[in-house]
């Protein structure tokens, strides 16, 4: 079968690669769409960073390995124990194996497993595969009218459920998002259909006119206002209820922290390739409550609910490209930053 491998540093392989086997408690799909994750450029200009050129604890998997963990794909064969999926029902894929007995596994919590294993870095098979098998745990079926493009999105949808969730707010507050890619969109969206105004703040004009169009209350080009000022300006003076760190730049995080209200939420989702001083003054004043993201825990299932319900409509944000593309197409132009969600078609 044709995999996108990733050896190491700028070195990914589109090429032929071993068709993966179905186990007990496994499922075999037909991947129809993967799609490409700020975590996978991270990986490929900077990298190996979550894959390994040592055998993972949990799988054993090591450098190279098949990338791919936004995907959504077709069952097509079932492993023994299975019985509650069938052949040819269409599934969102939840990229998390873990041990399943350590405390935040039996807490609720898999997503701090210390074990955990991402599907496209540290297991057999990934998503950027015309075939990869996951556990079945891992696979979630999507209901009639949800697409395969669709479900591919749902596991940075779930990522950015996480984020909303994390901000502790309520309908008529406002939240201040930073950065206006794929998942500071999931964001808003998200946002937005609880009742939550948001403003979205990204120097790029194409991505603060994706956001006004999918319902952001107002965007900001923080290269041309001070951010903080026009974020107190919009809320009376007293800054957002919560903030978004999406960006993973340094002048996001000082608006985060700025921009926020007493008593409010900070709350960073976006990868950061350099270490953040942030000066203890400037939580001490305000007493705002910092906190992060790590992945999503028990998001597919809402996620996947309100994407059949129409929350996340995929205009204007995602696009599709050939899976001989994956390099020039799509993680060199996500860097350049010419693009939004940039899915690889490949079942096409």
């Amino acid at each position: 079968m044709r995999a996108a491998v990733y050896y190491g540093r700028e070195d990914l392989r589109l090429e032929s690669w071993e068709e993966p086997q179905v186990g007990p408690g496994e499922v075999k799909l037909r991947v129809h769409y993967n799609g490409i994750c700020g975590s996978d450029l991270t990986e490929y200009y900077y990298g190996p960073m979550t894959t390994r050129d040592t055998p993972h604890p949990l799988t054993g998997v090591k450098n190279p390995v098949v990338m791919g963990h936004e995907l959504a794909g077709t069952v097509v064969e079932l492993g023994e124990g299975v019985e509650d999926l069938a052949i040819g029902d269409l599934v969102a894929v939840e990229p998390l194996e873990t041990c399943g007995a350590c405390l935040p596994c039996v807490s609720g919590q898999y997503n701090h497993c210390p074990s955990v294993a991402f599907h496209g870095y540290n297991r057999a098979t990934g998503g950027l595969a015309e075939y990869t098998v996951v556990k079945r745990v891992m696979a979630h079926r999507l209901p009639p009218g949800v697409s395969a493009m669709q479900g591919a999105l749902i596991e940075p949808l779930g990522v950015a459920w996480h984020t909303a969730n994390r901000c502790r707010v309520e309908s008529g507050q406002i939240v201040a998002v930073h950065g206006a890619g794929p998942i500071g969109i999931g964001v808003l969206l998200t946002l937005k259909r609880r009742g939550v105004d948001v403003i979205v703040l990204d120097p790029s004009p194409m991505r603060r006119q994706v956001a006004l169009a999918l319902g952001a209350r107002w965007v900001i080009d923080p290269k041309e206002v001070a951010a903080v000022d026009a974020i107190r300006d919009l809320t009376g003076g007293q800054g957002a209820h919560a903030s978004v760190d999406a960006a993973g730049v340094p002048a996001a995080v000082d608006a985060l922290l700025k921009g926020t209200r007493v008593d409010g939420t900070a709350v960073v989702v976006a990868i950061h390739h350099h270490p953040i001083a942030i000066p203890p003054f400037d939580l001490l004043m305000p007493e705002v409550f910092l906190t992060g993201v790590a992945m999503s825990a028990h998001a597919f299932p809402s996620v996947i609910a309100e994407m059949a319900a129409g929350a996340y409509p995929m205009d204007g944000w995602v696009e599709t490209i050939p899976f001989n593309g994956i390099v020039t197409d799509g993680i060199e132009r996500l860097r350049r930053q010419e693009g939004m969600k940039i899915l690889v078609d490949i079942a096409g």
